[in-house]
């Protein structure tokens, strides 16, 4: 197994890594097309998520991306792992190709909580009247929960069907109470099948950092008072992260790295909000180029992307994406916008698609390539599907609920 890995001339490297470049173009091609031919087919679905939204309208674009470069970014481990038993993308040969499908993965992932904090702390800024704190997290709940649920039954019920043991449901019980808190614990295998985890791709960890940062924003909230106040805190989050880089403070490289993301998104909704007239600065083709090249020469440069100076480079490019720039329009493209609505439920299904679906066809001698043109719009096709079937619905219950809350406190105040 491992002599596939090791024992390779330069020519079949050389054949190997042309394999694999024309399979990285060919999912963005088969990814592009299939969200356009089926937002045509489901546009009805979709005009209100679609319609020009305001001041962050990009960012949906930016969101649908980051989440088809991370369903991409795994079919390789899903394929290294089906070929060669091993859940790595070393077999690309440690070279430019290979620092390329990290990026699609970890810069994505990256951009995402870089885009939640912008959010949450513009929309702690622009609150005048402060933040309803129990609505916001009966929000929050009802958007992430549903899916996140969905996803660990549906994993459960893949070992279940193909576990050939005899069925007893305490391993169950078990093990769906650490799957349930978010990899806040961790998620172990489920009733002893193999590498578990890999059924969703093993993408739960980064709800944990989700979650830590929406714990935390009520006590940041405090110096949303003004211009001063949150450009101390931002400033001072910088200063720590600096120092804990620079002086090597025993803290988990990786965790700087994704603290240090949170920080960026909410330096940039500080700019957004208080410096108005940089912000229109940034839109137009001339700043579209300098972000599109700002993120290659970091791709060039740095063959880490989960690193300090990678981070704020891609922070430079987010900041002129978050201050409205379309990126030569592409991020205000309908069927583009449309990936971005459902874009939490391509990162959190395609690791099912693909061990459902891709997996079986790599292992029976299926090509690479065609086993991703079959899987792609399936994992698109799915979570549209799961979008309208599970998100909106639960987002929609988690308006009526936070409200019918704060509707009765208010009552109770008043009685």
């Amino acid at each position: 197994m491992n002599g596939k890995l090791i024992f390779l001339d330069n020519r079949n490297l050389t054949e190997m890594i042309d394999k694999y470049t024309t399979v990285v173009v060919l999912e963005l091609m088969v990814a592009l097309v299939s969200a356009l031919v089926i937002y045509r087919l489901a546009k009805k679905n979709f005009v209100k998520e679609t319609i020009e939204s305001g001041r962050f309208d990009t960012l949906d674009g930016v969101r649908g991306i980051a989440a088809t470069m991370v369903a991409i970014h795994h079919s390789f481990f899903f394929y290294g792992y089906a070929t060669f038993g091993i859940w790595s993308i070393n077999y690309l040969g440690k070279g430019l190709l290979q620092v390329i499908v990290d990026y699609m993965g970890k810069a994505s992932v990256s951009l995402f909580f870089m885009i939640t904090a912008f959010l949450f702390w513009g929309k702690v800024l622009d609150s005048s009247k402060g933040i309803n704190w129990q609505g916001f997290y009966i929000k929050r709940f009802f958007r992430i929960f549903p899916l996140y649920f969905a996803a660990v039954f549906l994993s459960f019920s893949y070992v279940i069907i193909t576990t050939k043991t005899p069925f007893t449901i305490f391993p169950y019980l078990r093990d769906s109470f650490y799957w349930l808190t978010f990899d806040f614990i961790s998620t172990p295998n489920i009733n002893g099948f193999p590498f578990s985890g890999s059924i969703v791709a093993g993408v739960f960890w980064s709800l944990s950092y989700e979650w830590i940062f929406y714990f935390l924003l009520p006590m940041f909230s405090v110096f949303a008072v003004n211009k001063r106040t949150s450009f101390f805190i931002v400033s001072l989050m910088f200063v720590i992260i600096a120092f804990i880089y620079f002086f090597n403070v025993e803290i988990k490289y990786w965790t700087q790295v994704h603290v240090l993301c949170f920080i960026i998104g909410g330096g940039c909704a500080h700019i957004n909000k208080y410096y108005p007239a940089a912000i229109n600065m940034m839109k137009g083709p001339v700043l579209s180029a300098f972000a599109v090249g700002v993120f290659l020469a970091c791709i060039a440069n740095f063959d880490a992307p989960y690193s300090h100076i990678p981070s704020v480079l891609i922070g430079i490019s987010f900041l002129i994406i978050s201050s409205g720039n379309s990126i030569f329009g592409v991020l205000s493209l309908k069927f583009i916008k449309m990936l971005g609505t459902i874009s939490f439920s391509i990162y959190m299904l395609h690791g099912l698609v693909f061990t459902v679906l891709f997996s079986p066809m790599i292992k029976s001698g299926v090509s690479f390539q065609l086993a991703a043109t079959i899987t792609i719009p399936v994992i698109i096709a799915v979570s549209t599907i799961s979008y309208i079937v599970i998100e909106r619905p639960f987002i929609d219950r988690g308006r009526v609920f936070s409200k019918g809350m704060s509707d009765i406190i208010q009552l109770s105040k008043s009685a």
